[in-house]
């Protein structure tokens, strides 16, 4: 994942090489379509609250277009980190940290 931010903080270019099962490059996809504009921060939150939502800590999905897809992936725990991964890797970047 490459990620460019202007000096405000947002992303304004953005590239990713994903090899990943089908849900992990769904998410993939979801975080592309819409992650420009976006600062560390808003993927953060995003990321946070998707793994809550799958996990079923929170009834409120995450404020980002599409994840409702995931839905029927709430049921099955052993898929949420292939769910999670692109939009954790973007956050991470985004705040200049490494993935933990």
């Amino acid at each position: 994942m490459d990620i460019d931010l202007d000096t405000a903080g947002q992303i304004v270019a953005f590239g990713q090489d994903v090899r990943a099962c089908a849900l992990g490059q769904a998410s993939a996809a979801l975080l592309g379509r819409d992650v420009l504009g976006k600062t560390g921060i808003d993927l953060t939150l995003v990321s946070r609250g998707l793994a809550a939502w799958l996990a079923c800590e929170s009834d409120v999905l995450p404020d980002w277009p599409g994840v409702d897809i995931f839905t029927a992936a709430r049921d099955y725990p052993a898929r949420h980190a292939a769910i999670c991964l692109p939009f954790e890797a973007a956050a991470a970047a985004a705040n200049g940290e490494g993935i933990r």
